[in-house]
């Protein structure tokens, strides 16, 4: 069954920038991969135990980080 919806992670960008924070600095503090930063980029899956962790690492609630969007 397919879906209307998705999550959408532009306020986590927009935050990394609010914070002068690299992609880098984040893939390295929160332990995330290349492909999985990628993966955020394009709105694409990603696992809550990821989320949490760049959560940690932002200091903030997971609603400041991703939105629900529909396609």
């Amino acid at each position: 069954m397919s879906t209307n919806s998705y999550f959408s992670y532009k306020k986590l960008l927009k935050k990394l920038i609010d914070e002068d924070m690299s992609n880098k600095d984040l893939m390295e503090r929160a332990d995330i991969s290349r492909s999985t930063f990628y993966k955020i980029k394009n709105s694409e899956n990603v696992t809550t135990e990821t989320l949490l962790r760049i959560c940690d690492v932002l200091d903030c609630d997971i609603s400041e980080i991703m939105e629900r969007g529909k396609k």
